[in-house]
């Protein structure tokens, strides 16, 4: 059981003076790990009143076209704002306080003065950074007009956008923040994103993540890991039983078995262009809905032990498809036994949708995250998280020092 002590920090506002951060606690390299309290985080990005609605495609593929204005830096290069024009850094820790050049966006907040321009943008910790950075480096671009990617870390889905029309989603799962490994840097962080370098595949403790594409800085759209086996194979059950739901140390893993419509992270990497805008939806202080109850679920009749959401998952041998519908409404009763699939992850039952919601609702409560409480943590308090395996986040308490 690790702990993670959140210290109330001063609000870094646009029009007010800016001031440099203390460090919080140190990573297992003894490097600062970056506070939490005080900052404005990704849910303010589109604003108060901005809906979270895949379903209205002309607002969506607006936002995807939108020019968005970067740091015209190098790929994965950071770009630390600072409290004054060339001052120091506004916050100085490891994984935090900086924004990554040429990919990610930042809202301008002020007109030039001297070469140096106040803008804001977030970190790796989902935080607004607000600073100065150097003029010069403000460059707008222009989206892919053909191509458009909205990620939602509430529903965990990846929404493919083709010529302002949704053609598809699959399964993803976005970053986790585990406070146990006093990794607060693991939330994927919301925002405005361009597609840039096609990395490849990579090893990670222990796992080998192919297609890797860049978004933002060290954050990739990746297959879902695979496990090494003896025989030079790779296992996928692990991890793949993971999608639908957060796991990841800040990429977003993607499901590797094509949908009906054929999409999965081997279509992401020979499709998409450089420069397609993805757009990354905060979940704080939203909850999953149910679906509704005539939303049509699948299963096999002759044994088979998993439900579906699609009549010809790919998961299935072929003289089995088309599956048997039921209405999700069943999926309780006469289908309790069934478990989700997880090549095309249907929908959740609502007891486990109950529980994740709660579990994001007692993570942000300890954290005193202002969407849940509206005020900010007393000096001295420290979140613990116990080590429940069956949970996300495990078991979640104040104690205070």
């Amino acid at each position: 059981m690790k702990r993670i002590a959140v210290l109330l920090l001063c609000a870094l506002m646009a029009l007010q003076p800016l001031f440099a951060l203390a460090a919080g606690e140190k990573n297992k390299d003894n490097l600062p790990i970056g506070d939490l309290a005080g900052f404005d985080g990704g849910w303010t990005w589109f604003g108060e009143d901005f809906h979270y609605d895949i379903t209205n495609e002309e607002a969506c593929w607006e936002l995807l076209q939108k020019p968005i204005t970067v740091l015209d830096a190098e790929e994965n290069s950071p770009v630390y704002p600072l409290d004054a024009p060339d001052g120091n850094r506004v916050v100085n820790q490891w994984q935090g306080g900086f924004i990554n050049g040429s990919q990610a966006a930042v809202h301008v907040l002020g007109e030039d003065e001297d070469g140096w321009t106040l803008i804001e943008g977030l970190d790796y910790y989902d935080r607004v950074i607000r600073g100065y950075v150097k003029t010069s480096l403000l460059k707008t671009v222009t989206p892919n007009e053909k191509y458009g990617i909205i990620i939602d870390k509430l529903t965990q889905r990846l929404y493919m956008f083709i010529d302002g029309k949704l053609w598809s989603d699959c399964a993803v799962s976005t970053g986790l923040v585990d406070l146990r490994l006093n990794q607060p840097y693991n939330e994927t962080a919301s925002g405005e994103y361009l597609i840039g370098n096609w990395v490849g595949g990579f090893d990670s403790e222990g796992m080998y993540c192919a297609m890797g594409i860049r978004f933002n800085g060290g954050d990739l759209l990746h297959e879902v890991p695979g496990v090494p086996m003896a025989d030079g194979s790779y296992s996928f059950t692990k991890f793949g039983s993971q999608l639908g739901r957060k796991a990841s140390h800040g990429c977003v893993r993607v499901q590797r078995t094509p949908n009906d419509d054929g999409l999965c992270i081997s279509w992401l990497w020979e499709n998409l262009k450089r420069n397609t805008k993805v757009v990354i939806w905060d979940d704080d202080g939203r909850t999953i809905p149910y679906p509704d109850d005539s939303t049509e679920l699948y299963y096999n009749p002759n044994g088979g032990t998993s439900y579906h959401a699609s009549a010809t998952c790919r998961s299935v041998r072929d003289k089995y498809l088309p599956l048997t519908g039921f209405a999700y409404a069943e999926l309780d009763g006469t289908y309790a036994k069934l478990d989700p699939c997880p090549h095309c992850v249907p929908a959740q039952r609502k007891s486990i949708i109950d529980e994740r919601n709660e579990q994001w609702f007692e993570l942000a409560e300890a954290l005193n995250h202002p969407m849940v409480t509206g005020e900010t943590v007393a000096e001295g308090a420290s979140v613990v998280v116990g080590e429940d395996d069956e949970s996300a986040y495990g078991e979640v308490s104040i104690i205070i020092k």
